[in-house]
């Protein structure tokens, strides 16, 4: 029997024993030292899932996935997080490593440390701009100013005229809030004073004013003159019947020689006076004075004229005074005035030759005539109304006003009647103007809302015969315009269960102006409370819905360089452009 051999490693060449040497399971891991075989030993794909056991505890392994697989995940969970949020109606939705906050209130924001992070409680969103509603022209305050004789109704933007005495009376005034680019105006105009024939209960009351309304732009700071309009004073035996106030009537010491009176300006309405006929009593009434608003605070006063026409906004026409017996003043308004005791627009004198004419846009009314008169009534004019002859009724004020009548020697107190003034609202900065005349005593702009009792209408046949005020209301509203402001929107803290190392933020925004991303919105994350914050780069990943609308911004940041933490915050900065930010989710891991 022969001798065996004994056989060492150092024996055995390399590469002489090869697999097809080795019987299967020859070779097991007892007979391999430990750590003798090394990664770089075992070729790629050599062991395979089926190689590992079903199951393998890693507990005291750390584990790494490759970046995509956490962004695809977390991205996944944060919509589903909106989506959870916008359907259960919630503000703050917490998950394990994670919030969601879709903004329905402020509760998951911290305020305090948040600057000009302003929000719109309406729509719910935080906006970079100097209102929380900006929209590029969206409502602000409302302005509502009243004008009467004697009192205003918007005190923080107007002054109220003063009204001393019949036939002298201030504008008032309105001050263009800074924000408000256009105001409208509605303006009622004054009422004719009534005629004084008795007995009481004849038809010869005053002609009702005229009405007009429109929109007017303006600029912040311009100062509006405000002139609401002073109802004619009623005839009454033996006195003057004084016209209504603004725009003193040039003519009227021309045809004035009574000494108690001379030098009394009447001021827009035309008046009655007894002066050639002291025998005869002032049946007729007084004419209505101006109702208007200047531009630039303009006063129409005498001297006047067409340098103060381009000023002027709106006029609403008065009406003539009334006279008797049963002789009605014309109606103001439109853009002719009634003549005289008729219903008709025309310059003309009406169906008598006493009977003053209506103002239109180019010439006051015609003044009474009556041949067998030794004098006439006066013609209306720009801005005033004609003065009556002989106690008889004065024409209304307007921008152009109405003309005064005359009286018939012979034919006993029976008295002309005055004719209405015209309306006007022509300025180039006016839109959507109107004008609604009067009809008889009525005054026009009766029916509209916001008309006040005790208004514009003409004196009546009974009683003191006044004709009632005029009156101007404006309304306006700011125009907020959005303007970008640097805002910062910063999270309340959220605690994560162990140290998180990377982030990834989800923004739902909505342009209002043309954003930059990372510039004009830049994301930032915090783990140690907000002490420290880490910038994620943030990608448009599209709209919610279309085309349109709320886009989603996502971005990741390492925030493994910051201080150790596991209070989690995060902050949004907004600047140059102005945005909406409707919601956020922040993950971490």
């Amino acid at each position: 029997m022969g001798s065996k051999t004994k056989l060492v490693t150092t024996s055995i060449k390399d590469n002489e024993v090869k697999e097809d040497n080795l019987n299967t399971g020859a070779v097991t891991t007892a007979k391999f030292v430990a750590d003798s075989v090394e990664s770089s030993e075992i070729n790629d794909g050599t062991v395979t899932a089926d190689d590992l056991a079903s199951s393998l505890d890693l507990s005291s392994k750390t584990l790494t996935l490759p970046t995509t697989a956490f962004n695809t995940q977390n991205f996944n969970i944060s919509l589903l997080g909106f989506k959870m949020a916008v359907n259960e109606n919630l503000t703050v939705f917490n998950l394990v490593d994670g919030v969601v906050d879709e903004f329905h209130d402020e509760s998951g924001t911290d305020e305090a440390e948040g600057s000009n992070d302003l929000y719109c409680a309406t729509s719910d969103y935080y906006i970079n701009s100097t209102t929380p509603d900006a929209s590029p022209s969206s409502p602000g305050t409302s302005y509502s100013a009243g004008f009467s004789m004697t009192a205003i109704t918007e005190p923080d933007t107007s002054a109220a005229g003063t009204n001393p005495a019949q036939a002298t009376a201030t504008k008032g005034t309105f001050t263009v809030p800074s924000l408000v680019t256009s105001v409208a105006f509605k303006v009622w105009g004054a009422g004719g004073g009534g005629g004084g024939w008795a007995p009481e209960g004849s038809p010869d009351g005053g002609g009702g004013g005229g009405f007009t309304s429109g929109n007017v732009a303006v600029t912040g700071g311009q100062v509006l003159g405000i002139m609401a309009g002073e109802g004619g004073l009623g005839g009454y035996c033996g006195a003057t019947a004084l016209g209504g106030a603004f725009g003193s009537n040039p003519n009227q010491p021309q045809i004035n020689a009574d000494p108690g009176i001379s030098g009394l300006n009447a001021m827009g309405g035309g008046f009655s006076t007894t002066a050639e006929f002291a025998e005869s009593n002032s049946y007729g009434g007084g004419g209505a004075g101006l109702a208007g608003i200047t531009g630039n605070n303009t006063t129409i006063a005498f001297p006047y004229g067409a340098p103060q026409a381009p000023n002027v906004i709106t006029i609403a026409g008065g009406g003539g005074g009334g006279s008797g017996p049963n002789l009605e003043g014309g109606a103001g308004g439109g853009l002719t005035g009634d003549a005289g005791n008729t219903t008709t627009e025309q310059t003309n004198q009406g169906p008598h030759p006493d009977y003053g004419g209506g103002g239109d846009q180019e010439q006051g009314g015609q003044g009474g005539d009556n041949p067998q008169n030794p004098g006439k009534g006066q013609p209306g004019g720009l801005f005033y109304g004609g003065n009556a002859l002989s106690g008889t009724s004065g024409g209304g004020a307007g921008y152009y006003g109405g003309g005064g009548s005359s009286y018939t020697p012979g034919s006993g107190p029976g008295h002309g009647a005055g004719g209405g003034g015209s309306s006007y609202f022509g300025h180039p900065q006016v839109t959507s103007g109107a004008t609604e005349e009067g009809t008889a005593q009525e005054g026009g702009g009766t029916a509209d809302p916001s008309y006040q009792s005790s208004t514009n209408e003409g004196g009546p046949n009974s009683g003191p015969r006044n004709g009632e005020d005029g009156y101007v209301l404006l309304t306006a509203s700011e125009v907020l315009t959005a303007s970008a402001t640097t805002t910062f929107i910063s999270s309340n803290a959220f605690a994560a269960t162990s140290v998180p190392t990377t982030s990834r933020i989800v923004i739902f925004e909505e342009d209002v102006a043309s954003p930059t991303l990372n510039t004009d919105i830049i994301a930032s994350i915090s783990r140690d409370g907000g002490s420290t914050f880490t910038t994620a780069t943030l990608a448009d990943s599209g709209y919610v819905t279309g085309s349109s609308g709320q886009r989603i911004l996502t971005g990741q940041a390492t925030i493994s360089g910051q201080p150790s933490g596991q209070s989690m915050r995060w902050k949004i900065t907004l600047q140059n452009n102005t945005v909406k930010i409707h919601g956020v989710s922040l993950a971490w891991a």
